[in-house]
């Protein structure tokens, strides 16, 4: 494997910044690309193609550690994060929570409360 960079399209442009746009983007996150024939774009985009880890982002290109042959990423350019480092929701053991109504002329009431709770480690 080698490490490949990829220019991103129209990123040379003055109000385009990969960093800017894409600010979850980062290194350990995975690079996928999809071709889509314009004929039958839903048709043609069920098949995501890994590219493999990026390693560094930069202002108008990602460096990923790959196999392919950068002249063969052509298409829609995505990523995805690593769920085991990106967990989306809360950890931990214990929740303390306040609700407040800083409103004292108007009664407030409450109609649901969700939380998704994740244990951070045992």
């Amino acid at each position: 494997m080698a490490i490949i960079q990829i220019q991103i399209s129209g990123a040379s442009s003055s109000d385009y910044d990969v960093k800017t746009k894409h600010v979850s983007l980062q290194a350990g996150d995975s690079a996928f690309y999809q071709e889509i024939n314009n004929d039958e774009p839903i048709a043609t985009a069920d098949n995501p193609i890994y590219i493999g880890q990026i390693t560094d982002v930069g202002d108008d290109y990602i460096k990923v550690e790959s196999s392919l042959d950068p002249t063969s990423i052509t298409g829609f350019l995505m990523f995805s994060k690593n769920k085991l480092i990106n967990n989306s929701s809360l950890n931990g053991y214990y929740a303390d929570v306040t609700f407040r109504n800083n409103d004292s002329h108007n009664k407030a009431e409450i109609f649901a409360i969700n939380s998704e709770v994740s244990q951070s480690s045992k």
